[in-house]
């Protein structure tokens, strides 16, 4: 009995020391680990390409700080003008209608009346009497000079020229303001109606006349707006406007129509706060060569402030930006490398300006690495897949 017991020890021994052995011979033992190193992912030359990861250097770039702001396009003063006729008369002929560009001096309209052909007779009477008068003056002056005339002859010759000449000077001013050539009234054309002309390129915005309208010459005729530079006129908040400075830049959007974005200039800024919103007024102007953008059109502003040069990255480059936690990948692998090692570097973020921002990293990269700007959430499931 003590022999067989003996046998069955000897035998459950064995198989102990068998089974023990085999565990440690396996590489597949559910007790080894596999040790990855937390951020790092390692992705074959294929998957590089289908993620269409990219590299880059951390480079300088000029960004700025923002204040948002909204607002509405404006004409400036002097792009929008009203126009009356220098002299009164009957509407007889109308050259355009809303919405047609003008260049400066295109005819809008003819106006005439009877005192249009009085005013051209006595330019011309004036005109040819002038010459008479002038020869009598210099007549007088030589003849007071041999003691031959009067003084009092003389002063009358000079009165008789000097105000001769003033009113023709005066008649020439208003020929040219009403668009009368005085050069065709010397060669006997006189004009039946006056031209009302545009003072400048533009559209014209409004026709407030009518064929046939009697019009004194205080009464607007046409609107003609030039919308080749335009204002952006922005509400800034009274907490924000101690930011504000002439001439920082100003990009903006049309609100609810497009998302290009346009640029200005800040020109000017409000002496006082509204009570209605405790905001300030601020201008900007900017450019409008293609005349899309439109005067009452609302828009959605940034006003750049702070502007420097700052090291930045593409804004694709930031992993988790706005967690507070931000990081971005590189790789020290060669790039023809059959599979590239990634790892994660913490940084610091500021300015975000046109697709990039500020950066400064935590620790010092090792020499010779490469950033990823492109493709970086590839990298991150990538390694969310080797964590587990």
């Amino acid at each position: 009995m003590k022999r067989i017991i003996t046998i069955v020890a000897s035998i459950v021994l064995l198989m102990l020391i068998t089974q023990c052995r085999q565990a440690g011979d396996n590489p597949n033992n559910e007790t080894e680990t596999k040790v990855i190193e937390p951020g790092i992912a390692s992705l074959s030359k294929e998957q590089i390409q289908l993620a269409g990861i990219e590299f880059g250097d951390i480079l300088p770039h000029r960004l700025s700080g923002k204040v948002n702001a909204r607002g509405e396009i404006v004409l400036p003063p002097s792009n929008d003008a009203i126009i009356t006729p220098i002299l009164g008369g009957v509407v007889q002929e109308i050259k355009v209608m809303q919405g047609d560009a003008v260049k400066k001096g295109d005819v809008l309209a003819y106006l005439m009346h009877p005192d249009y052909i009085e005013l051209q007779q006595e330019y011309l009477q004036t005109a040819s009497n002038i010459e008479y008068l002038e020869n009598e003056y210099a007549r007088q002056q030589k003849l007071f000079d041999e003691k031959v005339s009067s003084e009092k002859t003389l002063f009358q010759a000079k009165n008789a020229y000097t105000a001769a000449k003033a009113r023709f000077e005066s008649l020439t001013l208003i020929m040219n303001q009403t668009g009368i050539n005085p050069e065709r009234i010397k060669n006997g054309e006189f004009y039946q109606a006056i031209p009302i002309i545009s003072p400048m390129d533009g559209i014209v915005n409004a026709v407030l006349t009518r064929i046939g309208s009697n019009v004194g010459d205080t009464e607007p005729l046409f609107e003609v707006v030039c919308r080749k530079q335009l204002y952006v006129e922005l509400s800034v908040f009274e907490r924000d406007i101690i930011k504000i400075k002439k001439g920082q830049r100003v990009s903006f959007r049309l609100s609810n129509i497009d998302a290009r974005e346009y640029e200005a200039t800040l020109i000017a800024i409000g002496g006082s706060v509204e009570e209605m919103g405790r905001v300030v007024k601020v201008i900007a102007a900017f450019e409008n060569p293609d005349q899309i953008v439109l005067p009452g059109m609302f828009v959605s502003a940034g006003i750049h402030t702070g502007e420097e040069i700052f090291d930045a990255l593409p804004e694709s480059s930031i992993m988790n930006y706005g967690t507070g936690k931000p990081y971005i990948y590189y790789t020290t692998s060669d790039v023809n490398a059959q599979r590239m090692n990634f790892e994660k570097a913490f940084v610091n973020t500021g300015f975000h300006d046109k697709g990039f921002i500020q950066v400064s990293l935590n620790d010092e990269l090792p020499v010779g690495a490469k950033i990823v700007i492109n493709g970086g959430y590839y990298i991150a499931a990538e390694a969310s897949k080797e964590e587990e």
